[in-house]
C-alpha cells in the first residue's frame, strides 16, 4: 500500500485513519530520513486512541508512553547500538501490550516480531511524502 502527503497535516490524517485498523499488541517500525515524518505520523496514529498532546520525537530519553483508549509505545532508536540497551528498559515486556510504534529500527529488525508492519516514509520534496506500508 502506498500513500502521497503533500503536508504534514495530511500525514498525520493518514496515520490516524490507518490507527482504526491496527489492534494491540501490535508493532510498527517506521523508517526514513531525518525529517522525513516520523513524528508527525506517530502524532496522528496517537490521536486516533484520544492522545491530543504531548507527541514528541523521544530521541534523547529513547520512549515516549501515551496512554489513552490504548497504550501507545513510542521509541526513537537511533542513539542505541545494541540490544541489551533495549533490555534494560524493558523493551521485551513493553512491546507486548500496547502498540509500540518504533522510529530508527533498522539495527534492531532481527529481534521484533515476525508480524511487524514496516512504514517506510520517502520524502519526495519540501512538503510531499511517499508513506509504504508493509505486511499489514
Amino acid at each position: 500500500m502506498e500513500y502521497i502527503s503533500h503536508s504534514p497535516e495530511e500525514t498525520e490524517q493518514f496515520a490516524y485513519e490507518l490507527a482504526g485498523k491496527i489492534t494491540a499488541p501490535r508493532v510498527i517500525c517506521l523508517t526514513g530520513d531525518l525529517g522525513a515524518g516520523k513524528t508527525a505520523f506517530t502524532r496522528g496514529f496517537a490521536r486516533y486512541f484520544g492522545i491530543e498532546k504531548g507527541v514528541s520525537s523521544p530521541t534523547f530519553i529513547i520512549m515516549h508512553r501515551y496512554t489513552g483508549t490504548e497504550v501507545i509505545n513510542h521509541y526513537d532508536l537511533y542513539r542505541l547500538n545494541d540490544y541489551d540497551e533495549l533490555l534494560d528498559i524493558g523493551f521485551e515486556e513493553q512491546i507486548e501490550s500496547g502498540i509500540s510504534l518504533i522510529e530508527w529500527p533498522d539495527n534492531f529488525m532481527e529481534y521484533l516480531p515476525e508480524d511487524k508492519i514496516v512504514i517506510r516514509i520517502t520524502r519526495l520534496g519540501e512538503n510531499e511524502r511517499q508513506i509504504s506500508l508493509e505486511d499489514i
